[in-house]
């Protein structure tokens, strides 16, 4: 045979601190890598060793569970031991987004996928379009009679990307109660991604598993459809360890363990009819619903912020005021308003005011009560007309797209929302748009009548402040340029009661009642006019509709309604096929599992692991699953086992269609085998190796699988099939592997990482890209 193949290293590095093996994820689209250290940090590199960040947890209580990249490679999933799942930008290092996985009986995560898929698409038409340029066709309008319509009009017109032409929204102030996610820009664009055309037969769905053996599913990023209890009935103890899914096909691979009893394996298959039998709409459908529930967050955010900043403007304040309230309220039948609405009148100060204006507030006190009041309304103002206000428009546009596809579905469609749903949704945007401009004018009316009695404010303090009972020309003159009409106007207006109150202040539970006596299913927005109309013409009215907080918490729960109704409907079409029991192994034990594409509606699965009975056995099963209007059913199981020599089976993963790479190790040293699992045309049977030949066990599904003897491999023959070579000395011992393989649509340059013993040092090693007309078997090696 020729001599082994040294792979080319393309990066190395020696940590600070040993890194969990079980926790390393390779980006399939970057050559990012992640790994998790044993100090709980999630750690990524560029290929070059360069740290990119560094994800913790703030409570530092926590482990890392499981670390898992999105098929894009845009997002890492890392997920803790309390059963959060927090989403970070690659881009940004930013959290994204985060969802809880536990509820009150489990806590841990034991496995993550995320998968994409694409849909099928169900044309509304069945003509086709002969080709050539919108130009061509629209100018051919006579030749297209008695012809079939060449688009699908309705979808065309909904996957128009508008939000691109929209203003990108604003950040927020970071620190505080802010969100991190919302305080850069590199973050807020990775939350908002405008709806990408090219993936609108394309959806990402994550599986994750419990310790309780709970399976947490959800789609684009965050849209939780739900969880669903162990498909293996009998057992309490059996959890997800491994998840595989090829995108072309809907049914995803589960391989659950039961950690009571002999490590015994289970494969089952789960079938997501909601993918399968879907309407061309669902990409769309799911993308914006998780575009809707960030930009509620959003909102909610902003809601708060504004609340905060109109508070600050009224705390300092209303301290001085109360303060010189309570002094007149001894001494004076008069309050401060009529007080200074008197010095303004009249040009004489009361004894206690001027005491009150020289000696408590002064100067210094001016210049904080300004500050307070100007930076609170300023900031008001920018948050209304800079966040608020464009959030809110970007909602109309994203319930206009889920009008469009409730109105345009067929009567055998279940989308699990109607378009009254979302036209009482729309209302309460048109209320908040409402409320919002009347805050935005309010706030502009406000600074300037402030301004003017601001400037009032800090003349009369000086004037009584000064020895000279003649006014200087520089005092008469800034006497001249202020406006009494409008310091009048504050005091009366705003200077006790700021009209911003009916919108600003913060409502009790009783107000939610109130509010939701209103009726739930009802348009708000006539309503609310006219009660705005009554306030402003001094006449008695709700106070609970106008405000903010309400209308806000109003529009959460009806999207939340929304949003539970088309995770229902897709629960709901979530089935599990037949279980299969593989047989035991133990806990953490080398084992891989890998989908190959058969035809268009078959598929093989592959599951390899070392039993529990022998660690330098390999057991090897395959089983053919064949899908029917989105329904899988196992035809045939095979079974297959290896002996390898008297060394012990390290790890071992899945390369390609033919190919398994195993880490041997055997007196001592450890090799890299290359051992074929299966041919590249599996029905013809498996390569030989050595002189014996591999073939698997035709059976049908059986309770409990069994596996014929095994075929001994012996140390010379499998020293033979080492490949493969890792370059470095004799102290490198490699103890871990993790392939970035060639799958999915991406086709990711293939990449192998090793971790070594001590799990402080690691390669990456660069593999020859899987071709079909490469045969890697190890026969056509000797």
């Amino acid at each position: 045979m020729d001599e082994p193949i040294a792979l080319e290293v393309l990066s190395e590095k020696t940590l600070h601190h040993a890194v969990n093996p079980r926790l390393v994820a390779y980006c399939p689209s970057m050559d990012l890598l992640a790994l998790v250290s044993t100090d709980q940090q999630v750690l990524v590199f560029r290929l070059n060793g360069q740290r990119v960040f560094t994800v913790t947890q703030k409570a530092r209580t926590l482990k890392v569970d499981q670390i898992r990249w999105k098929p894009n490679g845009q997002l890492l999933a890392i997920s803790w031991s309390d059963g959060t799942v927090r989403l970070v930008s690659a881009e940004s290092s930013k959290a994204v987004h985060q969802f809880s996985t536990s509820n009150d009986d489990s806590t841990g995560v034991t496995c993550m996928g995320w998968a994409l898929n694409t849909t099928v698409r169900k044309p509304n038409s069945t003509l086709v379009r002969k080709g050539g340029s919108w130009e061509k066709l629209l100018g051919q309008e006579s030749q297209l009679f008695g012809e079939k319509a060449p688009l699908d009009l309705p979808q065309d017109l909904t996957l128009i990307d508008i939000e691109v032409s929209l203003p990108k929204l604003s950040v927020l102030a970071a620190g505080g109660i802010s969100e991190d996610i919302f305080s850069s820009r590199s973050s807020l664009d990775a939350l908002f991604r405008p709806f990408d055309p090219r993936d609108k037969n394309a959806v990402d769905v994550m599986v994750v598993g419990t310790n309780s053996g709970r399976l947490h599913l959800s789609i684009y990023d965050s849209f939780v459809i739900g969880s669903f209890q162990s498909p293996v009935s009998g057992s309490m103890s059996t959890h997800l360890v491994l998840h595989e899914a090829h995108e072309q096909y809907s049914t995803h691979n589960l391989l659950l363990q039961d950690s009571s009893k002999d490590g015994d394996l289970y494969y089952v298959p789960m079938d997501l009819r909601f993918i399968s039998a879907s309407s061309e709409y669902l990409s769309l459908l799911a993308s914006r619903s998780t575009a809707l529930q960030n930009l509620l967050r959003y909102i909610h955010q902003v809601q708060s912020l504004m609340i905060s900043e109109w508070k600050a403007t009224q705390e300092l304040p209303g301290k001085f005021l109360r303060n010189i309230n309570e002094t007149l309220a001894e001494n004076e039948t008069r309050d401060i308003v009529q007080s200074l609405y008197h010095s303004v009148a009249t040009g004489h100060t009361f004894p206690i005011v001027k005491e009150w204006l020289v000696d408590e507030l002064s100067e210094r006190g001016h210049k904080r009560w300004d500050k307070a009041v100007v930076g609170g309304l300023e900031g008001l103002r920018r948050l209304v007309h800079e966040n608020m206000l464009p959030a809110l428009e970007r909602c109309s546009v994203i319930l206009s797209r889920l009008t469009g596809i409730a109105k345009f579905q067929g009567s055998n469609d279940t989308i699990g929302f109607s378009s009254q749903q979302i036209a009482l949704i729309v209302d309460t945007v048109a209320c908040l748009n409402l409320v919002a401009s009347k805050i935005l004018m309010r706030v502009v009316e406000e600074l300037d009548l402030f301004a003017s009695f601001s400037s009032w404010l800090r003349y009369e303090i000086d004037r009584l402040a000064s020895d000279s009972a003649v006014q200087s020309d520089e005092a008469m003159e800034k006497e001249s340029s202020i406006d009494h009409s409008k310091v009048l106007l504050y005091l009366q207006t705003v200077m006790t009661g700021s009209p911003l109150a009916m919108y600003l202040q913060e409502s009790s539970e009783e107000q939610w009642n109130e509010f939701t006596g209103i009726g739930q299913g009802v348009p708000k927005f006539n309503l609310l006019d006219q009660e705005i109309q009554k306030h402003e013409a001094r006449q008695s009215y709700l106070t609970s509709l106008p405000r903010l907080d309400l209308l806000c918490k109003n529009l959460s729960q009806q999207a939340d309604t929304v949003f539970k109704q088309i995770a229902d409907a897709e629960k709901r079409n979530v089935l599990f096929g037949s279980v299969v029991k593989l047989g035991g192994a133990l806990p953490g034990s080398p084992m891989d599992m890998s989908v190959h594409e058969l035809n268009n509606t078959s598929f093989f699965t592959y599951i390899a692991f070392v039993p529990e009975s022998n660690k330098s056995q390999i057991h090897v099963v395959r089983i053919e699953v064949h899908l029917e209007n989105g329904i899988s059913t196992q035809r045939a199981i095979e079974t297959s086992s290896w002996q390898l020599g008297e060394g012990l089976v390290v790890d071992m993963k899945i390369f390609d269609d033919s190919t398994l790479l195993v880490l041997w190790e055997f007196d001592g040293t450890t090799s890299l085998l290359n051992i074929p699992y299966a041919s590249p045309n599996p029905p013809k049977g498996l390569p030989t190796v050595g002189s014996d030949a591999l073939s698997l066990r035709s059976s049908t599904t059986p309770k409990v699988l069994e596996y014929p003897e095994s075929t001994r491999l012996e140390n010379d023959e499998l020293m033979s099939s080492a490949q493969y070579t890792i370059p470095g000395d004799e102290s490198f011992l490699p103890t871990k592997l993790e392939i970035r393989a060639q799958t999915g649509r991406y086709k990711p340059t293939p990449r192998l990482i090793v971790l070594g013993k001590g799990n402080v040092h690691y390669k990456v090693l660069g593999l020859p890209a899987a071709s079909d007309d490469e045969d890697t078997s190890m026969g056509d090696q000797a």
